[in-house]
């Protein structure tokens, strides 16, 4: 019987039935060197989907490691980076006329300056 499917599972399925074939005494001599030339192209086919599958899965690792380094830089947006200069805390309309030195109770009126 050839190996004649390229899938993993059906040559991997051959490999099965010809192990347990030799594990129950099934195969007779005259049929043993078939028996191991089958097995032997459905461990190669299975071995080179293997080998095939590895390679693919190395490429997306690469592809999902690329993809995670990315998103680890830094956004497009600008950042704010700690400045050398003191800064001030807003103030609030009852901490305006004392930023100025003037008595509070000048502010007290509204638009008269005097």
């Amino acid at each position: 019987m050839s190996t004649q499917s390229r899938t993993y599972e059906a040559n991997y399925a051959v490999l099965e039935r010809i192990t347990e074939s030799l594990n129950k005494d099934e195969v007779g001599i005259d049929d043993l060197v078939e028996k191991t030339r089958e097995a032997l192209n459905a461990a190669r086919v299975c071995m080179e989907i293997l080998n095939k599958q590895k390679g693919e899965f190395k490429k997306l690792e690469t592809e999902f490691s690329q993809l995670l380094q990315s998103s680890d830089e830094p956004t497009t947006e600008p950042t704010t980076e700690p400045t050398t200069e003191p800064t001030t805390e807003p103030t609030t309309e009852a901490e305006t006329p004392q930023e100025n030195n003037m008595p509070a109770e000048d502010n007290i009126g509204g638009d008269d300056p005097f």
